[in-house]
């Protein structure tokens, strides 16, 4: 949910809009960080620890480019386009979140 109001604020023309949006980007990384090599820790085996570290490292690293890549196109294009296209990816994440860890009678799955 802080990742969808980064850019919304992080690309406007007013520099304290700016700045909450790179505190906003700052704030989500340490927490994606953290909460992803916890969750790795917690759910691969000490002796298996370093390869699963290694292929989430990639993953994110190759998701990060395509990202990269993307926004930097949509930002050549409309930044507006940005916002929105971000937007409905951080909205469909919500929605399969919520279909993977929450079952039908409103209990919480564990991932």
């Amino acid at each position: 949910m802080i990742a969808a109001a980064i850019p919304v604020l992080a690309f406007t023309d007013v520099l304290a809009s700016v700045i909450a949006g790179s505190l906003l980007w700052g704030g989500a990384l340490g927490i994606q960080e953290s909460t992803l090599r916890a969750t790795v820790a917690d759910l691969v085996p000490p002796d298996r620890r370093g390869t699963a570290y290694g292929i989430y490292a990639a993953i994110v690293g190759v998701a990060t480019a395509v990202g990269g890549i993307m926004a930097g196109a949509l930002y050549g294009v409309s930044i507006t386009a940005l916002i929105i296209v971000t937007l409905v990816i951080q909205a469909a994440a919500v929605v399969t979140f919520a279909l993977l860890f929450v079952r039908p009678n409103g209990r919480k799955v564990s991932p």
